[in-house]
């Protein structure tokens, strides 16, 4: 049988088909992927890349472009330092993600003190070790007693300091490191909080009067503040991981002057490799239960994150997920074979061989923190315990049906909207219901192994406002008003908060995020709490209403593919 004998208009409908299938395999194997948490850095010690960054990086903003800017995740990787000249150290590597102009970037660190020459580090080491350590969930099975098989979404991360000039600027030591890739960095100390302040003011950090007080106890306690600008012919693009070393045998993350710019519910993600296991010495420490952790494998939603975060609460605010142990082998053997190579791959690849040649193990430590929780930097000391699992394996529990029928799904059972807060359905989509004494906030939604995020809403406590007083400050810039064009509906009124705009909805109306950043007041059908998330095993024929069509689409486009095969050999 000749090809010819194939109508012209099947074999090209045919050849739209198998590459729209093979975009579809694609995109289902990107699916496959570690968790990919979209991160802002600004006004933050520590972040990871992806989403729109605004105006400044760092614990402060700049006061020259005032601009509102704030941080959704950050990822750290600490390493406890016990052999040679290194001994009684930690080094810790920070991802910095920022877009914006360069002349804009400013960023500042607490540290003790710093020990040898700061390094940068290959942009792609603390993704790998994110995406080899991240949860996992394998679904339950599926099953189809009428129709095909719908394709699913599947679950399957002291030597001396180069020192080039020091000054004083009154009672504030000021010492101009030399330069690192490319970062200007210089080390700022002061006894007097005031004068330290003024001095960050003076050098265009935004310190507003609500900010002070976290400083004055950095001050207080005898830190310095490592400050950082890029160097005059750095480009953005040039930004990178850096790493610092400081005397100590403790990590710690300075959660509380985070706060500066952290959105409600920030992830923190926490890396430590050392001699053994690692657990918070002053924040409570859990694991999740895999018995509470739900997954639909028709659409790949899960339960996790708003999991978490509830359970946390549960705990006082201030509690540390214990989500991977295992040996820095492990870990090593499993980059590996992480799918993904590019360019940055075999630099990153270096620092986590060299990395496990000298620590045995690493942990792997996760929190959602809210800014008014937060009264106190978590920190870390080594503790007994075997090893943790990421992997939540479902694949036990009864099969779920995947028919043409749209099967039913859990109201608000991955919404999450805080402390007292109830997450309601209406007809244009789940939203929360924020109790007195807080606004609704659009925030990042993290998504378990899916290389996307999205937007939801949490209840911000309205009494908890860094900038309160950057009105009065005699500054100009976008963020003055955040509500200046930002709309809640007619049900609804902005109400600006830490610098952002929020919306507080007249009663029997919940907030409803959209896809752009935004939400809108809309009126509540049904209201649930969050025992909500505990969802029952998924039952009932049919997959999701949300992809029911385009997986019937993906297999009429993948019998088009076959189609001129299957007439050749018919007529052969």
């Amino acid at each position: 049988m000749h090809r010819d004998t194939v109508p012209p208009f099947l074999e090209r409908l045919s050849e739209l088909a198998r590459k729209i299938v093979a975009m579809h395999k694609s995109l289902t194997q990107s699916f496959l992927l570690c968790l990919f948490v979209a991160v802002v850095v600004q006004a933050v010690p520590f972040a990871l890349g992806g989403g729109a960054a605004l105006a400044c990086g760092g614990f402060f903003c700049s006061s020259i472009n005032l601009v509102p800017i704030e941080q959704n995740a950050e990822r750290i990787l600490f390493e406890v330092n016990t052999d040679g000249k290194s001994a009684g150290t930690v080094t810790v590597t920070v991802e910095i993600s920022y877009t914006g102009s360069p002349a804009d970037f400013s960023w500042v660190l607490p540290v003790s003190d710093l020990v040898g020459e700061l390094s940068v580090a290959p942009p792609q080491a603390l993704q790998l070790l994110d995406d080899v350590t991240s949860p996992r969930i394998i679904p339950p099975p599926t099953t189809c007693t009428e129709g095909l098989p719908l394709p699913f979404f599947g679950f399957s991360e002291s030597s001396a300091r180069g020192l080039d000039v020091a000054t004083s600027a009154g009672p504030v030591s000021v010492e101009t490191l030399e330069q690192v890739g490319p970062y200007a960095p210089q080390l700022v100390s002061s006894d007097d909080a005031s004068a330290l302040i003024t001095w960050l003011t003076d050098n265009d950090y935004l310190i507003t009067p609500e900010m002070e007080p976290a400083v004055a106890d950095y001050v207080s306690d005898g830190m310095k503040f490592l400050a950082m600008k890029l160097a005059p012919e750095a480009e953005v693009a040039d930004i990178a991981p850096i790493q610092i070393t400081y005397p100590g045998d403790e990590p710690m993350v300075p959660l509380v002057l985070t706060s500066v710019a952290a959105e409600p519910e920030m992830g923190v993600m926490v890396l430590i490799a050392a001699q053994g296991r690692y657990e918070s010495a002053n924040y409570a420490n859990f694991e999740v239960d895999s018995s509470m952790v739900e997954a639909d494998p028709t659409n790949g939603e899960s339960n996790y994150y708003p999991l978490v975060s509830w359970q946390i609460d549960d705990a006082g605010g201030q509690a540390m997920v214990t989500e991977f142990v295992d040996s820095s082998d492990v870990v090593f053997d499993n980059v590996v074979n992480a799918w993904g190579w590019n360019e940055d791959f075999a630099d990153s690849l270096a620092f986590i061989d060299d990395l496990r040649s000298r620590q045995p193990f690493i942990t792997r430590m996760y929190s959602r923190v809210s800014g008014w929780e937060v009264n106190a930097d978590p920190s870390f000391e080594e503790q007994g315990g075997g090893l943790v699992s990421n992997v939540h394996d479902l694949s036990d529990r009864d099969p779920v049906e995947v028919c043409w029928r749209p099967a039913p799904r859990t109201p608000c059972g991955s919404m999450y909207c805080g402390v007292g807060a109830e997450c309601a359905s209406t007809d244009e989509g789940e939203g929360c219901l924020c109790p007195e004494g807080t606004t609704a906030r659009v925030i990042t939604d993290p998504r378990v192994q899916a290389t996307f995020t999205s937007n939801t809403v949490f209840c911000q406590d309205t009494s908890y406002d860094l900038m309160a007083s950057v009105a009065d400050m005699g500054l100009s810039g976008a963020g003055l008003d955040p509500c200046a064009n930002f709309d809640c509906g007619p049900r609804g009124q902005c109400l600006a908060v830490n610098g952002f705009a929020t919306c507080q909805c007249e009663a029997g109306f919940a907030a409803v995020p959209e896809g752009d950043s935004t939400m809108f007041c809309a009126e509540v059908s049904e209201s649930y709490g969050p025992e909500q998330l505990l969802w029952d095993a998924l039952s009932g024929c049919g997959c999701s209403s949300s992809l029911a069509t385009p997986n019937r689409a993906f297999w009429l486009l993948a019998l088009l593919a076959f189609l001129p095969a299957i007439a050749r050999r018919r007529r052969a």
